[in-house]
């Protein structure tokens, strides 16, 4: 599995879709969080992530199909990737 971090609300989506699939995760992290507030997203994995304190500082919910981890969860998610990308713009 790879796991991309994505950490902007505004990123390539159609580049994503090239690169992730449905076996790899997605974790939304810092200001990426905003993102859960988007019903319009067709994300390329059903393993997709956000971090609680990024949600918990911007106030924001997660929906039910993005799962909330804990900083240690995420260290352990990003031990067991094959590769651990930072998705950027």
């Amino acid at each position: 599995m790879k796991l991309f971090s994505i950490i902007s609300p505004s990123f390539n989506h159609t580049e994503l879709k090239l690169m992730c699939g449905p076996h790899d995760g997605i974790i939304l992290r810092q200001d990426a969080v905003y993102l859960c507030l988007r019903d319009d997203i067709c994300w390329p994995t059903q393993q997709m992530f956000v971090l609680d304190s990024d949600l918990a500082v911007r106030q924001v919910c997660a929906p039910s199909y993005i799962s909330v981890v804990s900083a240690a969860h995420w260290v352990e998610l990003c031990s067991k990737a094959t590769q651990n990308i930072l998705w950027q713009n």
